[in-house]
């Protein structure tokens, strides 16, 4: 995936992150002039990966921090971001703190058929939803995201499938693959009846 490709992604590190560091303090160096052995590309994924599991409202404030105690005169590296959050819990972190230290699992497909109920548009059945969210997470996610790197998300969250599967929902989200889910939900459905 090219620079571009990834400034392009509605991410919100990218939405966020880099465009509050690039209003603060100009083009990075890496990105404008990279050294032998800079990849602009990989450094990007770094900082997303490193940084995701943040709230967008923590990733501004820490932005803003950096800037407004003078932390750093040029563009930040990652390490400068990360010491400014050290003493912020995560929002998975903090979700569970919430949930008094129990893990709540999200059921993606019952909060998609729920929404439906509540805008009385509901008309198909809970396997439906489930296979169709199945596929979004699983085909779709794979085509748009690139084997490789859907690989790589799979293989990072292995332990852990409730997680993995949240963090596939919330990529899905951010790059819109929800967005005609009724469309998804009729093929499902057409394709259980003739199967």
């Amino acid at each position: 995936m090219s620079v571009m490709d990834y400034l392009n992604r509605k991410h919100k590190v990218m939405n966020c992150v880099f465009e509050i560091l690039y209003d603060l303090y100009g083009e990075p160096t890496w990105l404008r002039k990279p050294k032998d052995g800079q990849e602009p590309e990989k450094i990007i994924e770094q900082w997303i990966a490193e940084l995701s599991s943040y709230s967008e409202v923590q990733l501004r404030q820490a932005c803003y921090n950096l800037f407004k105690y003078k932390k750093v005169a040029t563009f930040p590296k990652l390490a400068h971001l990360l010491a400014e959050l050290s003493d912020q819990e995560k929002e998975c972190e903090q979700i569970q703190k919430q949930n008094n230290g129990t893990p709540h699992y999200f059921s993606i497909e019952q909060e998609l058929m729920q929404r439906d109920i509540d805008n009385k548009c509901c008309i198909h059945i809970m396997p439906v939803y489930r296979d169709a969210a199945e596929y979004v997470l699983s085909k779709m996610l794979k085509d748009v995201m690139g084997a490789e790197e859907y690989a790589n998300l799979e293989q990072k969250y292995k332990n852990d499938w409730p997680l993995m599967r949240g963090k596939k929902y919330r990529k899905a989200m951010e790059l819109g693959l929800f967005n005609n889910f009724d469309k998804i939900l009729d093929k499902i459905s057409k394709e259980r009846s003739h199967g």
